[in-house]
């Protein structure tokens, strides 16, 4: 298995079908959104490839204008290819492709409370625990959905510079007061979510 990046034509395939399934609504970026951040140089869309030529799972990237701090945008494995591994090989390949020094942060739904849809987002987090990420300290909160944040990195930074990198990555795409407005990193305890709202620039 080999990692590339996806072709425009591809990802909007991708987007339209695999990541649209996965993912709910108010987690799901626009997909102009994503062309645009990646013809800025900041967005790798890339695809796990098996030996056979296939398509077996997609991990799209947001880098800090600094290079070193990478955001997992997305983390998917088209349905038909789940339970069998795919997810770790595809972080393991991710983590390979960048320099050794690379600090990789992840924001994966929080638990709501609703036994029902926490069953997939333990599983979830489950997941990333299994493949070595380590949950941070502090939560994000992300145009009202908030997120447990973690991280993969050898050696692992101070979580402060972590955090720091965190806001700058979006700091540097939306602007201070549009950051104000939809983006709280970190969500501190006790503290609501805004209202979730659609992606906007």
């Amino acid at each position: 298995m080999h990692l590339r990046i996806l072709t425009p034509e591809e990802l909007k395939r991708v987007y339209e079908t695999d990541l649209t399934e996965a993912f709910p609504p108010a987690e799901l970026k626009p997909l102009w959104a994503m062309e645009r951040m990646r013809e800025m140089g900041i967005y790798d869309p890339l695809v796990l490839v098996d030996d056979g030529g296939e398509m077996a799972g997609y991990i799209l990237l947001w880098k800090h204008s600094g290079g070193r701090f990478v955001l997992i945008d997305y983390l998917c494995v088209p349905a038909g290819k789940r339970n069998g591994g795919v997810g770790g090989r595809l972080l393991k390949a991710a983590i390979a492709y960048y320099p050794p020094d690379t600090v990789f942060i992840g924001e994966t739904e929080a638990p709501t409370g609703d036994p029902e849809r926490d069953e997939m987002i333990l599983r979830r987090l489950g997941f990333y625990a299994r493949n070595g990420a380590k949950t941070l300290g502090y939560d994000t909160a992300l145009f009202g959905v908030h997120f447990k944040t973690i991280c993969w990195a050898d050696p692992m930074p101070e979580e402060a510079e972590v955090l720091r990198r965190h806001q700058e990555i979006y700091l540097e795409r939306f602007g201070q007061a549009k950051y104000d407005k939809y983006i709280q990193i970190p969500l501190l305890p006790g503290e609501k979510c805004y209202e979730v709202t659609d992606w906007t620039e």
